[in-house]
């Protein structure tokens, strides 16, 4: 009996392993599309400093005009210029919540991660059965009749018991 378990834990193990593996291979590739993205917003960034750079030599010259005499020609360069800082700004504004939203859904992501490897799966014969790294204690109705039930905040670091349990289970 013990011999036939000893394999089952080491394919277990090489599944968790393999599954780990996979997910950190994801995360990398994750991480290299995340880096193009960055180059190609450095690119953006640039380009839209060297917009700007124009614009306010734009600005500086209709300035320097318009101290000297009132142009009619500069209305339509000014109309020009605001109508390109709109359109600039409502781009950069899309821009802005699609990246907010990418950002908000890979911190999902992480957050998911974390809180599935806290779940350590032992497979016992074929049953899968999940046992959490830090077991909730929640009070029986017994012991607190007047009380509801609410499962108190997890724990800040590992209780030594649990982990203690955990480690006789996997060896």
């Amino acid at each position: 009996m013990q011999t036939q378990m000893q394999p089952q834990m080491q394919t277990d193990q090489d599944i968790q392993l393999k599954a780990s593996r996979d997910v950190a291979m994801a995360m990398a590739a994750k991480a290299k599309l995340l880096l193009r993205e960055l180059k190609t917003v450095k690119a953006d960034l640039a380009f839209a400093k060297e917009r700007c750079a124009q614009l306010e030599e734009e600005n500086r010259i209709l300035r320097e005009n318009r101290e000297k005499g009132d142009n009619l020609e500069d209305d339509d360069l000014i109309r020009l210029q605001l109508e390109t800082l709109l359109a600039e700004k409502a781009r950069l504004a899309q821009e802005n919540s699609i990246y907010a939203r990418e950002n908000r859904f890979l911190r999902e992501v992480v957050e998911y991660h974390q809180l599935t490897m806290q779940d350590v799966v032992y497979l016992d014969e074929g049953t899968e059965e999940v046992t959490e790294v830090y077991p909730i204690k929640v009070p029986t109705a017994t012991k607190l009749p007047s009380i509801a039930t609410t499962p108190p905040p997890l724990p800040s670091s590992p209780p030594a018991e649990a982990s203690h349990n955990i480690s006789q289970k996997v060896t």
